[in-house]
């Protein structure tokens, strides 16, 4: 079994004006880290303290799975579309908001940080992103094979099995 991955290019202007964004949501909330990322999990810009690339995927994968399931939980429950989600830890609180059309915006933030202006900074950032992408035609650029048992060895080696 093969799953088709879709990646898509964004001009360099695009991409300057959401890592743009991504920074001054970064800086505002005092964030550990802010992902971009597409609905599939894949990673369209970052911001973050120490984080290696490994890691950043991992985690990118983990919001997109995490929102996808709640949304479809929304759905089966006849609840209205699924915008954000919210994850409490002991150490750090999860904001992950849907970004039309396809993207997911996630920060990560110390448990100190007062989540209510995490979520206005995410909110006025998400509009921006939206505006950003409203002008920009999302366009696939290649398709890429890759078979189940090469990501099962690459998630075995992200999680240390």
């Amino acid at each position: 079994m093969e799953l088709d991955l879709v990646e898509y290019e964004l001009d360099q202007d695009t991409k300057a004006k959401l890592d743009e964004v991504l920074k001054n949501l970064f800086s505002k909330t005092s964030a550990e880290l802010v992902i971009l990322a597409d609905d599939a999990g894949r990673i369209i810009s970052l911001k973050g303290k120490r984080i290696d690339e490994d890691r950043a995927e991992f985690i990118a994968s983990l919001i997109s799975g995490m929102f996808g399931a709640a949304a479809e939980m929304s759905k089966m429950l006849s609840v209205e579309e699924l915008d954000l989600l919210q994850f409490e830890g002991k150490k750090v609180d999860v904001v992950i908001k849907a970004i039309k059309p396809i993207f997911l915006i996630g920060i990560m933030v110390d448990k100190g940080v007062a989540l209510g202006s995490v979520r206005l900074f995410l909110r006025d950032a998400s509009q921006e992103l939206e505006e950003i992408f409203s002008s920009v035609k999302l366009v696939p650029v290649k398709t890429v094979k890759v078979d189940v048992k090469s990501l099962e060895e690459k998630l075995s080696k992200l999680v240390g099995l």
